[in-house]
């Protein structure tokens, strides 16, 4: 076979196997890594942030007075987060590193005060 055949097919099954490989993870029980982990952490900020868009904390306590946040706490399953980070053995540095780079670009998606104040802690913690 000559080189820009080989070239050629080499190609055409990097881009099937591409093609046939699993979506992003989107949920904390589908992550095998601490980074993949992250990946579905930025899907649920990002649903936050759209819940959270344009909204007061005077709106969301005419909503729920006793529990202002409560379909953001259900938004984010935070002890699903917690389990699956244990389960694969993903140290607080190693999520905050890797969720540094998987959040970027969030800020620019954040309408209003309180989807920034929810940011807040994802910008202190990558400095």
């Amino acid at each position: 076979m000559r080189l820009p055949g080989l070239f050629l097919v080499l190609a055409l099954v990097s881009m099937v196997l591409t093609s046939c490989g699993d979506g992003p993870v989107t949920e904390p029980s589908d992550a095998t890594t601490c980074v993949e982990l992250t990946r579905a952490g930025r899907v649920v900020a990002e649903q936050v942030l759209d819940s959270l868009a344009g909204r007061t904390l005077a709106s969301l306590e005419a909503d729920d007075p006793d529990h202002p946040f409560a379909a953001v706490d259900r938004l984010m399953r935070t002890s699903e987060f917690e389990d699956r980070a244990r389960q694969l053995g993903c140290g607080r540095g190693e999520l905050e590193v890797a969720a540094c780079l998987a959040y970027q670009g969030l800020a620019q998606q954040a309408e209003g005060d309180l989807a920034l104040e929810y940011l807040a802690p994802y910008f202190t913690a990558c400095g």
